[in-house]
């Protein structure tokens, strides 16, 4: 999976990534967890199509899987 792929999850594969105890970070978390003033930054790449992370998003909400982050960062270095 490309960066800049949006991948679209239901309810039920919601559901199964916190069983799974598979970490996930908000905007906000992961902004903080880079060094980012914000999670503006992360906003504007997503509407532009260039994130840097994968993410999934939950109706409106937006998530980053802590795995696929430390694999994009240690990809990037």
């Amino acid at each position: 999976m490309l960066a800049t792929e949006t991948l679209k999850v239901d309810d039920h594969d919601f559901q199964k990534l916190i069983d799974d105890e598979c970490k996930i970070l908000t905007s906000k978390q992961l902004a903080v967890m880079v060094g980012l003033k914000s999670d503006a930054a992360l906003r504007k790449q997503r509407s532009k199509h260039r994130s840097l992370f994968p993410y999934c998003k939950v109706g409106r909400r937006i998530f980053y899987p802590v795995d696929l982050i430390v694999k994009t960062l240690h990809r990037n270095k």
